[in-house]
């Protein structure tokens, strides 16, 4: 059983004084390692500019369902014009990649995640998750942060894939993992377009979608109908014993 991440086991809602903070600490690591953006622009106005060069990329990637490593999405969307982007190795694009996703978004789990996965655990599947994320750590430190690390064997991220949902393949590889056919698997997400329609385009045995309201386009993008809506995950343990 996998479940998607953003959205689905936190909700991560955009508030901009917490961008703007997060702004400042990368723009004091790129100046750390030679590419000085803080004589060019205030924390506002690069965060803005941040922000429009990932939404180039988002489009991009929406279009070739390709996720690129997070060093070269620093260098070709978000650093291209600086003549020191060259400056900027792989670790450091992590961090500040890490930086992007808690602080742009300022994470919580939804409350109810800890008891409703104590009761899945006594149907002995195996959990997985499968997210569309440019970081390949912020997932596994939320986790963390969440207590809820211990209930995840594998983790699967477009960042480490090489492509996104909904592309099959990201899918095939989530069920592949575990050495289940992807018929044996159910899927939980909250984006119908990338969840709903690429687990049931992959072949797996059911899609359950959770609602989730923001602004953001998981709540207003389409797709196929889930097999499932549920708006807590409190409603989820039922439909799994109906699989059992």
């Amino acid at each position: 059983m996998f479940f998607d991440f953003g959205g689905t086991i936190d909700h991560y809602p955009e508030i901009r004084e917490d961008g703007l903070i997060a702004a400042g600490k990368i723009m004091s690591l790129l100046n750390d390692i030679g590419i000085n953006v803080a004589d060019k622009y205030s924390a506002s106005d690069f965060f803005d500019q941040l922000l429009r060069r990932l939404a180039v990329y988002k489009t991009w990637k929406k279009e070739t369902l390709i996720e690129l490593p997070t060093q070269r999405v620093w260098k070709e969307y978000i650093l291209f014009d600086e003549p020191d982007k060259d400056n900027l190795d792989a670790e450091t694009a992590e961090e500040l990649t890490f930086l992007v996703e808690t602080g742009r978004y300022t994470r919580y789990v939804r409350p109810e995640m800890k008891v409703v996965m104590e009761e899945l655990v006594k149907t002995k599947l195996k959990f997985g998750i499968i997210s569309n994320v440019v970081s390949l750590t912020q997932v596994p430190r939320n986790l963390v942060d969440y207590g809820l690390e211990s209930y995840f064997s594998k983790i699967i991220l477009s960042s480490g894939f090489g492509k996104v949902k909904p592309d099959p393949g990201i899918f095939h590889h989530a069920s592949d993992a575990y050495g289940y056919k992807p018929e044996e698997c159910i899927y939980v997400g909250n984006s119908p377009s990338k969840d709903i329609y690429g687990a049931k385009n992959a072949g797996f045995m059911a899609a359950i979608q959770i609602e989730y309201v923001d602004d953001s386009d998981d709540t207003t993008d389409t797709g196929v109908d889930p097999d499932f809506y549920i708006r807590s995950m409190k409603e989820l343990p039922p439909i799994i014993h109906s699989y059992m």
